[in-house]
Order: structure tokens, then sequence, then C-alpha cells
């Protein structure tokens, strides 16, 4: 790394399954750095829910809806990758809080979002939230939100599908950071002092 690559703004990655506490991590991630904090869901999380109802769709099912996954689920991420994008034109770094589960196996995905999206150079963080399987649903059972219904009930299935993936994304530097208690923000912490 050169000295002008430390003085690019940097975006930092947070990827996991629902309930794999990187939302908690990338907020505390957000206030580590001073980082802008982009969140999908509060980006076009309404605006997903509006248009599934919309066409008839159920809001809450989202994994399983063909709709959502060719049509909107791609207009959330473009909405994500632009908003960053912005926000790096203006220097300031970004932590991008979504799963980005349908992604992972393409290698070029990142290289061809930050490139649709415009992105002026930038250190491109990536951080791998692992998380055990029992601790996973603990959370969602607690956080009792309606998306997760459909991943509760059918619990095996959903974990086997989606709750060991690997990411294969080539573009950029990647960490990973296991969240099963709170040793995980000492090694967030870590994560932070290296850059």
């Amino acid at each position: 790394m050169t000295p002008d690559d430390r003085a690019l703004p940097v975006a930092y990655i947070t990827l996991g399954g629902a309930g794999s506490g990187k939302s908690t991590l990338s907020r505390h991630l957000s206030s580590l750095t001073g980082a802008a904090y982009l969140d999908k869901d509060t980006l076009a999380g309404p605006l997903v829910r509006v248009a599934l109802e919309a066409f008839g769709q159920d809001p809450s099912d989202r994994e399983s809806n063909e709709l959502y996954l060719q049509r909107v689920m791609p207009a959330e991420y473009e909405t994500l990758f632009a908003a960053a994008g912005r926000n790096l034109e203006l220097g300031h770094s970004v932590v991008l809080d979504a799963p980005f589960v349908a992604y992972l196996k393409d290698p070029d995905f990142l290289r061809r979002s930050t490139e649709s999206a415009g992105w002026p150079a930038a250190r491109i963080r990536v951080i791998h939230v692992r998380t055990s399987p029992e601790v996973v649903q603990q959370r969602l059972i607690e956080r009792g939100s309606e998306r997760d219904r459909v991943k509760l009930a059918g619990w095996d299935a959903y974990w086997e599908r989606f709750g060991a993936l690997e990411c294969r994304w080539n573009t950029g530097e990647h960490d990973v950071v296991v969240n099963d208690d709170e040793t995980a923000f000492t090694r967030l912490r870590e994560l932070v002092q290296q850059i």
C-alpha cells in the first residue's frame, strides 16, 4: 500500500446472512471510523415493500420470490452502490450494510457494480461476518421480524442454502470477523487500526 492509497476514502463492505450480526458490526464500524453508514434495507426497504405488494407478492418472502430476485433486488443493490459512489466522490468513507448473498459466487460482481455506479478511486475492504447457526437462529427468534418468519419455518433448508456461503469476489481486500460473541468488536477495532 502506498501513501496515496492511505489518502483514499475507504468503502467497507460488510456481508453476511440474516441474523449474522452484520448490521450491528456495520454500525459499530461506522462509529469507529466516521464512515457514512449505508444500509440497503433503510435506503430501499419501503420501496421494495410497496413494489412487492403492488405486484401481489408477499413482502416477507424474498428468498424464493422470482420477481424480487430478478427485478427488485438488483435495483436495491444499484441504489446502494450509487449512494456509496456519491459519498466516495465527496471524499467520505462508507460502510455498506447488505447481505449480498445472491451475488457472492460471482467473482466479478463487485468490480462490475462499482464501475456501473461510477465509483472514484477508493480502498475497498470486504468484511465477511461469520456466525454459527445456533447463534443466528436465536437472533432471528429474538428480533421477531416478519421477514424472518419464512426462514425460521424452514430453518434447516434455509441454513443449508444460505448459512455457509463463501464470497468469491476478486476485488478488494478481504477480512473475516467471527460474530458469535463480543470478541467480534475487538476484531473489528483491530482491522480498523490496520487500515
